[in-house]
């Protein structure tokens, strides 16, 4: 299904009350709605390869984590996690974290999250960010694409959620 707003393009792949899967550009979108799982993890996973493989020139992976709280992923999440970022092909060129929390808390997931992700990295060095414009910043330089600027990367985020509350 795609959905769009003036400036944006974005095809929803998989939607669940936990997480929406969608694609904008050559940037697949992980959509937290609240706790990280692994049934998100692993569909992500699936749905990126076959998608990815297609795209000249390769993509890149971004998970938003929600803006509100919520608890570090339990084991079996970080296990699926690992398993991820440890299994990336050739078309993989990179995979970033959106926190965009603030204070001790976020800081604190964030390095978490980056631990997590370069455990055992055999592809691309993972990324953990605290903005929109850090994201695009990066993905339009991994991806080579001038068209990812801050604005679109921040409105393709804000339709994804919307797509993810049902709205």
């Amino acid at each position: 299904m795609v959905t769009s707003s003036s400036s944006v393009k974005v095809e929803l792949l998989e939607r669940t009350d936990v997480y929406v899967v969608a694609t904008w550009r050559r940037l697949m979108l992980l959509v937290w709605r609240g706790q990280a799982s692994v049934a998100g993890v692993e569909r992500s996973r699936a749905l990126f390869q076959p998608w990815a493989t297609r795209q000249v020139g390769g993509a890149a992976f971004l998970i938003v984590v929600p803006r509100e709280r919520t608890g570090p992923p339990d084991e079996e999440t970080r296990a699926a996690m690992r398993r991820v970022a440890t299994a990336p092909g050739g078309y993989l060129k990179g995979m970033a974290t959106l926190i965009e929390a603030e204070g001790f808390i976020a800081a604190s997931v964030r390095a978490l999250m980056m631990r997590l992700q370069a455990r055992g990295t055999q592809g691309p060095a993972p990324n953990i960010f605290q903005t929109p414009a850090e994201v695009a910043a990066w993905a339009a330089a991994v991806l080579q694409d001038q068209e990812v600027t801050p604005e679109k990367l921040e409105e393709a985020i804000r339709v994804a959620r919307e797509a993810a509350s049902g709205g």
